[in-house]
């Protein structure tokens, strides 16, 4: 390699730093200007009522897209509610902290498993689209999956006029619920609906 070249390559990799570094500062900007609005936005009116999975009809999922492995859990959860519990509906949301190109081919637009992406939050990282008629629906259990700290899905959450909400102890979302999960220092989805199914299909949580 020629000194020439050697100067040029060293500018290319100072100037990929650069910009991997000014990304980082710019998210980092953005999550804390968003989390501040978040806090001071006020929750929709509505009407908080006491559901069980006997009780409830219409039931809802919010988590945050990992990989297919978790999607199929969350699937099957949502059949083993159905088959089980006679809920009519429930619904899937999730979000995919990825551009639309990058969207995964085990998420679609379907009646009851949706999505939206970085493409649709707004500069502080709040959902402005994709997600109009999932906030107008009427949820008898709205169930948040994600852990409570992805800040797309505690706007979803908090903006919600689902009757019940759950979430996890300790989390930014728990505020916003009306039933909490102590889930200690670490967040499984398996130790998540052991704990779900050993409390709300209890018949007395009402």
């Amino acid at each position: 390699m020629t000194s020439g070249e050697w100067r040029t390559s060293s500018h290319i990799r100072h100037s990929s730093f650069v910009i991997r570094h000014y990304f980082r500062i710019m998210q980092r900007l953005k999550k804390t200007l968003g989390v501040r609005l978040f806090h001071q936005e006020a929750e929709p009116l509505r009407l908080r009522k006491g559901c069980n999975f006997h009780s409830a009809e219409r039931v809802a999922f919010l988590y945050l897209d990992s990989d297919e492995e978790f999607f199929k859990s969350l699937k099957k959860y949502a059949k083993y509610l159905k088959e089980n519990f006679n809920i009519k509906s429930v619904m899937m949301m999730g979000f995919v902290d990825q551009p639309d190109k990058k969207i995964p081919i085990w998420q679609q637009h379907k009646l009851e498993s949706d999505f939206f992406s970085r493409t649709n939050l707004n500069w502080y990282l709040k959902p402005v689209s994709g997600v109009k008629n999932f906030l107008e629906e009427d949820f008898d259990i709205l169930i948040d999956f994600s852990g409570g700290n992805t800040l797309p899905l505690n706007y979803i959450l908090k903006e919600s006029t689902a009757k019940m909400k759950v979430g996890a102890l300790g989390s930014r979302a728990a505020r916003n619920c009306d039933f909490i999960l102590n889930m200690g220092n670490q967040f499984g989805v398996d130790k998540y609906i052991v704990q779900l199914n050993a409390y709300l299909s209890n018949p007395k949580i009402k």
